[in-house]
């Protein structure tokens, strides 16, 4: 600042403070004032605004007036556009923008004409306890899942705040952490044998066929299903037996190779020759088949829902475990899965009844060696 000045003054039985300074890089001169109830109030105050004029300049003025909602202007005009990618690599935008742009309306409801930098530690907490007692759109209670989901693109749009000078510290960072991925209730349902027969049974009625190949290709690939759902055709190759799953469409936008078994040869093969033989169209042509799954499983008698209910992630969770049955090793594993850290393929891997039964079963059948008093007592008698 080129220059500054600042004074306390009473009018009209208040006090206030003024401050007058000149901008060094626009040349403009500000006046700012601030009404207060007390001479020590106006004094405290000046200090407050000049040690803000020397760390912030006319920036930190303008986030004083920052609300909300205008935050949240700037993070959906800048910030919430669709994922644009360079060679398989995220540039800009967000891949789920559509989950970003759903929450908005939620935050805005709670913190709307709020100024950002009054926003406090407490206030988050308040809007997670409100959400969660709330219900979603589907008449459910709100799960900790997706409560974390929802705060952590929250925790974006404040970051985004502080990078710009807006904001002098992230709330999120007060206090403990809000989002609390351990509280995540871990599935560990997996398929039985029995029970992927009569799911694919199931799946095979005219009603729910369209379901059936993306059903088996997730189970023969440990693929995710966001992932199979935007498989195009120039990303399998039956001669090779390779399905390539791209680095945009992963969850850690890297892509990996994956083989396909001759169930899911067969499945694929069938819809192509029923497609319109076009290598840049999807290879399933739904965007959700959540509902007909559903239904599936009901009529083949498998419990959903509820973290002890077969959901569709339990597919790829069910793959895992047989890989690992099957002697793969677990390094190799997550390879197959895509995961870079290899504790993360640990979470698919099941105790279930089958499992403990075996353990007990290796552990009976070590025998216990003799003791030396034992065979002192038999040789005594002999």
């Amino acid at each position: 600042m080129n220059e500054r000045k600042g004074y306390v003054k009473q009018q009209d039985n208040k006090w206030f403070c003024r401050v007058t300074f000149t901008d060094s890089l626009t040349g403009k001169t500000h006046n700012k004032k601030r009404i207060c109830k007390t001479e020590s109030e106006a004094k405290a105050t000046l200090k407050k605004l000049l040690k803000q004029i020397d760390n912030e300049g006319e920036k930190g003025f303008e986030a004083d007036k920052l609300t909300f909602n205008e935050l949240a202007d700037y993070y959906e005009k800048h910030f919430c556009q669709p994922a644009q990618y360079d060679n398989g690599r995220k540039v800009s935008g967000l891949r789920d923008v559509g989950r970003a742009k759903g929450v908005l309306p939620h935050f805005r409801a709670f913190f709307g004409q709020m100024r950002v930098r009054l926003i406090t530690y407490g206030d988050l907490l308040s809007y997670k306890r409100l959400r969660m007692i709330g219900e979603t759109h589907l008449k459910k209670s709100r799960s900790q899942s997706t409560m974390n989901r929802e705060l952590g693109i929250l925790r974006r749009i404040f970051r985004i705040a502080a990078a710009q000078g807006w904001l002098l510290r992230n709330p999120f960072s007060y206090g403990d952490a809000i989002i609390q991925p351990s509280a995540d209730g871990i599935r560990e349902r997996i398929l039985t044998f029995e029970e992927e027969r009569r799911l694919l049974d199931a799946c095979s009625e005219p009603c729910r066929s369209h379901i059936k190949p993306i059903v088996i290709a997730l189970l023969h690939t440990g693929a995710r299903r966001g992932e199979m759902l935007k498989l195009t055709w120039q990303s399998v190759d039956f001669k090779a037996r390779i399905i390539t799953i791209k680095s945009e469409t992963t969850k850690i936008l890297k892509g990996r190779k994956v083989a396909m078994t001759q169930l899911v040869v067969d499945e694929l093969s069938e819809l192509w020759e029923k497609s319109d033989k076009d290598l840049t169209g999807r290879v399933f042509k739904m965007t959700t088949f959540r509902k007909a799954f559903g239904t599936a499983c009901r009529i083949a008698g498998i419990k959903t829902g509820g973290l002890d209910g077969l959901v569709i992630h339990s597919l790829r969770h069910t793959t895992a475990t047989r890989l690992v049955r099957g002697n793969l090793s677990i390094q190799l594993v997550g390879k197959i899965l895509g995961h870079q850290n290899v504790n993360t393929t640990y979470r698919y891997l099941s105790a279930n009844n089958e499992t403990l039964f075996q353990a007990a079963s290796i552990l009976e059948s070590i025998q216990i060696p003799p003791s030396n008093d034992s065979q002192m007592e038999s040789d005594l008698i002999n």
